[in-house]
C-alpha cells in the first residue's frame, strides 16, 4: 500500500509523492494562513480586507477542528498502520496483516475517520474561493516540514497551484502518501470542510455593504 516506510516498502512512493508527503505534513493552519497571506499580498487587499478574510478562514479552521474530533470519536475508525499491522484478525479470511509495515512518518494519536487535514484544507480551499469570487488563483508555497529545502532556508522549494481546489485535492491525497488516511476518509473529509467553509462565508462577518 502507498504511504508505508521506504524501510518497509521500498519504491512504492515516487520522489514526488513522498515530497507531496512531506510538504503538506505542517499543522494546517500554519499553512493555510500562510497561502492566504501570500495571495492577499498578490491581490492587494486593504487592511479591512485582510481583517474579514483572516477572521474567515480561521473560525472556519476552528470549526473544522471540532467537526474533526466530533467525526473521529463517533466512527472510531482504525488508522491503516493498525489495519494493515493486525489485518489477519479483523475476522475476513481475504485480508492477511503484515507486521513489519510502518507509515512514512509516526501516525498521530487518534482516529482515522475523518481526516482532520483534509477537513482543513476543504474548509480552507472553501473561504478562500468564496471571498475572492473564484477558485481560478494562482500561488506558490512553501512548507516547514519539507527537509533541506523548508520555508526557512536560503533556497526553499515552491510548488505550484492554479487554484484552491487544486492545493486542497494535493493536502488530501498526502495523508494516503505519508501512511496516514484511507481514501475515504481523506476525500470525506475535504467534501466536509468544504460545507464548513461555505457556512462559515454565509454566515460570519458579512460585508455590511
Amino acid at each position: 500500500p502507498l504511504g508505508g516506510a521506504a524501510v518497509c516498502t521500498p519504491g512504492a512512493l515516487t520522489a514526488d509523492q513522498t515530497d507531496s508527503a512531506l510538504f503538506w505534513w505542517e499543522s494546517s493552519p500554519v499553512k493555510w494562513n500562510r497561502i492566504a497571506r501570500a495571495v492577499s499580498v498578490d491581490t492587494g487587499l486593504d487592511l479591512w480586507e485582510n481583517a474579514r478574510l483572516f477572521g474567515l478562514l480561521n473560525l472556519a479552521l476552528a470549526d473544522g477542528y471540532i467537526a474533526m474530533v466530533d467525526s473521529k470519536n463517533h466512527y472510531n475508525y482504525w488508522r491503516p498502520v493498525t489495519a494493515i499491522q493486525t489485518g489477519d484478525t479483523d475476522g475476513n479470511p481475504d485480508t492477511t496483516g503484515d507486521p513489519a509495515w510502518t507509515p512514512l512518518r509516526p501516525t498521530p494519536p487518534d482516529q482515522d475517520y475523518a481526516s482532520g487535514h483534509s477537513i482543513e484544507g476543504g474548509a480552507a480551499a472553501e473561504v478562500l474561493k468564496r471571498f475572492f469570487g473564484t477558485d481560478r488563483i494562482s500561488f506558490q508555497d512553501c512548507s516547514v516540514t519539507l527537509p533541506d529545502r523548508g520555508c526557512s532556508d536560503p533556497s526553499p522549494k515552491f510548488r505550484s497551484y492554479t487554484s484552491f481546489s487544486q492545493a486542497a485535492a494535493e493536502n488530501a491525497y498526502s495523508r494516503i502518501l505519508i501512511g496516514f488516511h484511507f481514501r475515504k476518509s481523506v476525500e470525506e473529509g475535504t467534501d466536509y470542510g468544504r460545507k464548513i467553509g461555505k457556512r462559515a462565508t454565509n454566515l460570519y462577518l458579512k460585508p455590511v455593504h
